[in-house]
């Protein structure tokens, strides 16, 4: 014994950390770790599987891979107010997919491995080396840049118990650990099918639906803007809530399209009734009627049993909001006039229509009349939407409002984070005013509470604080004289969209104004390397 704890001692020494951990499990840990040779002060492990070995193993995770990505693409609002990087590995600790809400401070990389061997210390390292849940605490990491984090990790057993790989976590220390243990747990029950990812997900669903106590949370006080085309938008906005007019609400992703309808909503004698919200374009094809309109039991495979209503009868007597309505297909736009002109909806499989009565907004960021010369969109239907219609201008055209969000945006974070308010230096001001907030508000807000974060103890936000993007961006440097050709432009704007929509392809897609398949034949074109 005496002699382990002189080898330990030795290894401290060596490593020359300013900190001793003290369970027993860290220790051994770090024994381990010191025997591998790992460095405290590398940041990535040497090994990265190249793009064929990646999708390999991938291959051979099949099932929990797909779990994991329906499982964060359903309980994304969720997920995205934690600041924390969530990721699965195989039984070796390879990453397989990941969903980073960190990227601006830690990076994950599918193909690298988080093993003991490679990386030291961490809840992954320990729950694949004791195939148990396992959670690391800030300096108890090995690795220096692991130390501002904590993380978690559960194994993922198959039927047989042998241990497939893990779901893990790196996460903010102001996260209650607790908590972030419970959830890593459910979803690696769902990943394991010991909870089936369908049921989570129909829960949640229901959950959310406005029989069960949803309710539209912004009013247009909520709307804060110093510009002009700002206020006429709000003022137009205004006028059509007193009425039940089919509203259009057009703008980038990010310009606070839902924002508006739900202070549409509220402002409308319908306040008090149900606001339901559906992304058109975030609907698989095939499902996009069941969605809308219902189904009855029996309808198709699979199909819930009991039936189940669709957005436009949970939304009876309040407010649909369809976003991204350029993305419908031909078939459900057909349906969706039908239902505007009979004021009734007839569920997949059933035999008797359902009246309802539904204000419906709509929103998008493409221009449906050239999709109506296109084919793409139907015309009529494109009339019955576009009674009243409201352009959003993007944040690169609200200069003036920049600084008046980020005060905002850091009020609100440091109340949610129960710390005291701070103040921004003059020179992270102009670094705010210049960026040109490709993902317009909603990307400034992720910015800012990504910041907060990793300020806690400061009481001024400056430039060290700062995402690294912002820092470098070329706008500043006026004297560079720098003129990228139209093909460097475009791969550098794709390059940007991936950054904020966290490598998920539709949404960059989203922000860039293209098709879903545009933008893989532009990956594919510039060489693009991503991560969904």
């Amino acid at each position: 014994m005496n002699n382990q704890n002189s080898d330990f001692n030795a290894l401290l020494t060596n490593i020359k950390r300013n900190y001793t951990p003290t369970r027993k499990t860290i220790q051994k840990s770090w024994a381990r770790s010191g025997n591998y040779g790992i460095k405290t002060d590398q940041f990535s492990s040497d090994i990265i599987l190249n793009k064929s070995e990646i999708r390999e193993r991938i291959k051979k995770n099949k099932n929990f891979v797909e779990n994991f990505d329906l499982l964060f693409s359903e309980f994304r609002e969720l997920i995205t107010e934690l600041a924390a990087a969530f990721f699965v590995t195989d039984k070796e600790g390879y990453i397989l997919s990941s969903k980073n809400y960190l990227d601006n401070y830690l990076k994950l990389s599918a193909g690298e491995n988080y093993s003991e061997f490679y990386q030291g210390t961490s809840a992954v390292g320990l729950t694949l080396f004791s195939k148990k849940d396992s959670y690391v605490k800030d300096k108890e990491h090995y690795k220096k840049f692991l130390i501002d984090y904590n993380s978690a990790a559960y194994p993922l057993l198959d039927k047989a118990g042998i241990l497939t790989g893990t779901i893990a976590v790196f996460f903010s220390k102001n996260i209650d650990i607790y908590y972030m243990r419970l959830l890593i747990k459910l979803f690696a029950f769902a990943l394991t099918d010991k909870i089936p990812v369908k049921d989570l997900v129909e829960e949640e669903s229901d959950k959310n639906n406005p029989k069960t106590g949803s309710k539209a949370r912004y009013f247009f006080e909520d709307i804060i803007t110093n510009s002009k085309k700002m206020k006429k938008a709000k003022e137009v906005a205004k006028i059509a809530a007193r009425n039940d007019s089919t509203v259009m609400l057009i703008g980038e992703s990010g310009t606070g399209k839902e924002m508006f309808a739900q202070a549409i909503h509220n402002y409308n004698h319908r306040k008090n009734s149900p606001f339901v919200a559906i992304n058109v374009g975030a609907v698989p094809k095939d499902l996009v009627e069941s969605e809308f309109f219902g189904y009855e039991e029996g309808a198709f495979t699979g199909a819930r049993r009991g039936g189940r209503p669709g957005k436009f009868e949970l939304a009876n007597g309040g407010t649909i909001f369809l976003d991204e309505i350029g993305e419908m297909t031909l078939s459900a736009q057909q349906n969706l006039l039908r239902v505007i002109q009979e004021r009734e909806v007839t569920r997949i499989g059933g035999n008797h229509a359902i009246n309802i009565d539904v204000r419906i907004i709509t929103a998008t960021k493409k221009k449906l009349m050239d999709e109506v010369k296109k084919g793409n969109f139907r015309e009529d239907l494109y009339y019955r939407l576009n009674v009243i219609r409201i352009p959003l201008p993007n944040l690169k055209e609200r200069k003036d409002d920049v600084i008046l969000l980020v005060k905002n945006f850091i009020k609100k974070h440091c109340q949610k984070f129960g710390i005291p308010n701070k103040e921004i230096s003059d020179e992270s001001k102009k670094y705010f005013i210049n960026y040109d907030w490709p993902g317009n508000v909603r990307e400034l807000e992720n910015v800012i509470e990504g910041i907060i974060t990793f300020a806690m103890d400061d009481k001024v936000i400056q430039t060290k604080h700062l995402p690294r993007e912002i820092k470098e961006n070329k706008s500043l440097d006026t004297d560079s004289g720098q003129i990228l050709t139209i093909e460097a432009a475009e791969k550098e704007a794709i390059k940007n969209a991936l950054k904020v929509a966290a490598n998920n392809v539709s949404e960059a897609a989203e922000i860039l104004g293209v098709t879903r398949a545009t933008l893989y034949n532009k990956l594919k074109k510039y060489n693009i390397n991503y991560r969904e």
